[in-house]
């Protein structure tokens, strides 16, 4: 006997059994169409690039993607991230097309990381991005888009995090001089490891700049916590940003979406090509982010095209994660239309009417004396000398409209 075929998968990917994978599809498509209202058109790019798109965009992007070589030997990975390539594309195809442009993409991303739950090496982000347009509006909408497309697919309970890189760097620059302490103390941020943070400005800093420090991570509010902010530093930067958050703000009354958005001062992301306003969005029974995104000045020009953008995510198998537990999702009615030859004529045609009609149909060719199939989802029904055998009156009823000659042909 054969040694049978290793069955193991690969560790931080995932098998989506029908089911989820019906629901994850229903997840793609609603908030694909939702992105399509707000006048964003899909991109589609490659599924590996040069490993040179990601170091243009990602400091450290060589530890944390797939490689391999091309036979000309040229280093390509696969794609750790949607807005390095929308970029290139942005500064190189897009080149001539006018100004702001709106980009939107379903795409898997694949990064080497430390497995653990909630941590994939492979896994689906929805997302958008804003090219050409540096306004607070601009801003807001990705909020406002989020908060939208969120609501679209059924999620509860969610709420946004916004924050500005411009005050944490301002105010690490004000307080923090020396370069390294200010990037492990922004690393630590980044990590919301506080308790690390605490150390490094306890043991780090003097007295003064630790006190002042030390409040960052409880900076969060509404608007209020941009006036106390603003007593906590006398840096231009980290004022200008503190000015722009206010900006957003008020656009984000304006369109009603404020209640689902909280300020907080600390928030870094791990991408270190955001340059401005970032928000981060949390749901109910998960307790990583479900959506996440930012301003992003500089990584277009990196590709030879000057032009501000910002942009975000959405984590699918965060939000179908969430969802399956909410039991959010209706299940479709499917059936296994069971027939013997003799009624074959028939039944085939049939089954073509019930499509044609909505239902979901399959068909199984019964032997004389095998009994009927039980399937994992399926409703079996039997057309059997020419009678249908169901107990739901929807399909007898349907069943008398194909006899009456309303059927149709094949669906």
């Amino acid at each position: 006997m054969k040694k049978p075929l290793l069955i193991e998968k690969p560790q931080g990917v995932t098998d989506f059994l029908p089911d989820t994978a019906a629901n994850k599809r229903q997840i793609e498509r609603e908030i694909a169409k939702h992105f399509e209202r707000w006048g964003y058109r899909e991109i589609i790019t490659p599924t590996f690039e040069y490993m040179d798109t990601f170091q243009l965009g990602i400091r450290g992007a060589e530890d944390r993607v797939f490689k391999f070589v091309d036979r000309s030997g040229r280093m390509l990975v696969l794609r750790p991230d949607m807005t390095a390539p929308i970029a290139r594309v942005a500064a190189s195809l897009l080149k001539n097309s006018p100004l702001p442009i709106r980009l939107s993409y379903t795409a898997s991303i694949f990064r080497q990381q430390e497995l653990v739950a909630g941590r994939d090496t492979e896994f689906t982000q929805a997302g958008v991005e804003l090219i050409g347009d540096d306004s607070p509006d601009a801003d807001a909408e990705m909020i406002s888009l989020a908060v939208s497309a969120l609501k679209a697919i059924g999620l509860t309970g969610f709420r946004l995090a916004l924050g500005q890189i411009g005050f944490v760097q301002g105010i690490l620059e004000e307080y923090a001089v020396d370069g390294d302490v200010r990037e492990r103390l922004q690393n630590a941020l980044a990590d919301k490891d506080y308790v690390e943070f605490e150390r490094v400005a306890g043991s780090e800093l003097d007295k003064e700049a630790a006190s002042v420090l030390s409040q960052l991570p409880r900076l969060r509010g509404g608007a209020d916590i941009l006036q106390t902010a603003r007593q906590l530093t006398n840096s231009k930067r980290a004022h200008e940003a503190l000015r722009n958050l206010q900006q957003i703000w008020n656009v984000l009354e304006i369109q009603g979406v404020s209640e689902y958005v909280q300020i907080d001062l600390s928030l870094l992301l791990g991408l270190n090509y955001y340059t401005g306003a970032v928000f981060e969005g949390y749901a109910p029974l998960i307790g990583f982010p479900v959506c996440g995104g930012g301003r992003y000045n500089e990584l277009v020009e990196k590709f030879g095209r000057k032009a501000p953008a910002t942009g975000f995510i959405i984590g699918i198998e965060r939000v179908l994660e969430i969802l399956e537990k909410q039991q959010a999702f209706k299940p479709i009615q499917r059936y296994l239309l069971c027939y013997r030859e003799k009624d074959r004529q028939s039944a085939l045609p049939f089954a073509a009417f019930l499509r044609a009609n909505g239902q979901f149909v399959s068909t199984f060719l019964l032997d004389e004396e095998v009994p009927l199939p039980q399937t994992d989802g399926s409703l079996t029904i039997e057309l059997r000398d020419g009678t249908l055998h169901a107990d739901e009156p929807s399909l007898l009823r349907l069943y008398a409209q194909f006899q009456s000659g309303e059927g149709g042909g094949i669906a």
